[in-house]
């Protein structure tokens, strides 16, 4: 076992670079005007589009922060969240994609203006390009942090180089390098998740039976059942959560909205949601059996019954490297990596790490470039046009990629040493930053005569819900309900605020009925 990277690891990794850097100069061809660059040319094949869907999912946020979660909890708490996802799927192919391929050319955020008014696009947009670039900083981020030991790059610099790449790429190839380096991600991360998977096993002694049989009760558990304490992550909590969270990223995220209209019909678009939504299940149950298996490689102690006749304890509990002291949960499955694998296997692994970041940054970055095009440039431009519009696209690309490597490092200083793993970080900020940016939606679709002042009414009200939610945290939690203590579980803000929005609106669509108030003109015919 080696504690350090081989020269033949460091060469897999550059080579996994250049060849993304390759594929995005290959598919140039076809980005060198708006509707390539964003969209493909609309000509893109249902299972492709699936594949760069499911990349997108598999960021390193999961790749790294499932694994460290499960290592944390001791149970597969985190695997409910996944189960909501046929729930979203459903949802997307019955409702949204004939919604935006038949009402908005390019962006998603079309359909608030057409209902409320420009303020509620621009407030969308904003709300989606400020998600997005958390996003992006909590995906470069976990990911420098678990490559950084194996590099020895220093973690300000794993995330610079990292951020670039994906600016240079992207900012070439546009959409088709998105989703042809998906396609070549997600093999990269599937085969290097399974590998390490069957190594774990493989260094516990006795093998996957004995390792079934020491682990503690409740291991495999997705979280209590029968609790309907909301300041807990229960399994009601996180399957909410998890529905509430999918639902709006396939209604109104515009990293899924594009990929619905890359596609030349809406039966491959409908073929793209099912492939990504369903290829993630069994992925996450891959990485939530790692994260088992770490805690069982490094947490439960080796049985006498596993040891082999003529072999001494120490024989066995050398067959892995101990954690060091006070290892923090996000930190184990990397040293994992760093320790216990072969040289070249483990460059293959890095390439799986980068890989899991890198199809996540490159669709946001894509779809946040779209947006400040369509919905604020293009939207407000009064004059003719001084700088071509592929090239405003390409420069925004590279700004949002610039501004998310250095919120990443923002992040880094200030929760470096935090006990609370970054995907539970990553949970809580989208909650709150998207709950507006949902609510908003769910008016337009089912409160179609809602005013639209009384619509910005609904989402400034849900603000002091969200605020407070956030804020009012206790060192210790408590279940008491008081201005000091919101007693909700952090993945509740974001639903609490959004139910405060919808009661809000619902209240003035009752008033709109009993004409005390003059519906919406934009939707009267």
């Amino acid at each position: 076992m080696q504690a350090f990277v081989d020269h033949v690891d460091v060469a897999i990794v550059i080579a996994y670079l250049a060849a993304m850097l390759w594929i995005g100069w290959r598919v140039t061809g076809g980005s060198r005007n708006i509707e390539g660059f964003t969209l493909g040319g609309r000509e893109l094949p249902g299972w492709l589009v699936g594949m760069s869907v499911l990349g997108t999912f598999l960021s390193s946020i999961t790749f790294l922060g499932v694994p460290a979660r499960v290592y944390k909890d001791g149970n597969w708490n985190t695997m409910a969240f996944g189960l909501g996802l046929p729930v979203a799927a459903a949802a997307a192919v019955w409702f949204f994609i004939p919604l935006y391929r038949s009402r908005v050319t390019l962006s998603a955020y079309e359909l608030l203006e057409q209902q409320f008014g420009y303020w509620a696009r621009i407030y969308a947009a904003a709300s989606f390009v400020v998600l997005q670039l958390i996003r992006v900083a909590m995906v470069l981020l976990l990911v420098a942090l678990a490559v950084e030991p194996l590099l020895h790059w220093g973690v300000e610099a794993t995330l610079i180089t990292l951020g670039l790449i994906v600016i240079v790429y992207d900012v070439m190839g546009g959409i088709k390098a998105v989703i042809w380096t998906d396609l070549v991600q997600v093999i990269v991360l599937s085969l290097a998740a399974i590998w390490c998977l069957l190594d774990i096993v493989s260094l516990r002694p006795g093998g996957f039976a004995q390792l079934w049989a020491d682990l503690p009760p409740g291991s495999f558990s997705v979280g209590q059942w029968a609790s309907w304490d909301l300041s807990l992550p229960t399994f009601l909590v996180v399957f909410l959560y998890g529905v509430s969270e999918n639902v709006r990223n396939y209604g109104t995220d515009q990293n899924y909205v594009q990929r619905m209209l890359c596609t030349p019909d809406a039966r491959e678009a409908a073929k793209s949601i099912w492939l990504g939504a369903l290829g993630y299940l069994p992925l996450s149950v891959i990485f939530c059996a790692i994260g088992t298996g770490l805690f069982a490689l490094y947490r439960v102690p080796v049985e006498a019954s596993a040891i082999a006749p003529g072999e001494s304890p120490g024989a066995n509990v050398a067959l892995h490297t101990p954690l060091p002291p006070n290892t923090r949960a996000d930190q184990v499955f990397p040293h994992f990596i760093k320790y216990e694998l072969s040289p070249w296997v483990r460059g293959i692994v890095v390439a799986g790490l980068l890989a899991a970041a890198m199809s996540t940054v490159d669709s946001c970055l894509n779809s946040m470039s779209t947006v400040l095009l369509v919905d604020a440039v293009r939207r407000l431009r009064r004059r003719r046009i001084i700088i071509p519009e592929i090239v405003t696209v390409r420069l925004f690309t590279a700004g949002c990629g610039a501004l998310g490597t250095a919120i990443a490092a923002s992040i880094y200083l200030r929760h470096g040493n935090a006990s609370q793993t970054l995907m539970e970080l990553w949970w809580q900020y989208a909650g709150v930053a998207g709950s507006g940016l949902f609510g908003l939606f769910i008016l337009a679709w089912l409160f179609p005569r809602l005013p639209a002042w009384s619509a910005a009414v609904a989402v400034l009200a849900s603000i002091p819900m969200l605020v407070w939610g956030t804020f009012a945290r206790r060192e210790i939690p408590s279940p008491e309900w008081g201005l000091d203590n919101c007693p909700l579980h952090p993945n509740l803000v974001g639903i609490a605020g959004f139910v405060v929005l919808v009661a809000i609106a619902a209240i003035a669509q009752l008033a709109v009925t009993a004409g005390w108030i003059a519906p919406n003109p934009r939707t009267q015919h």
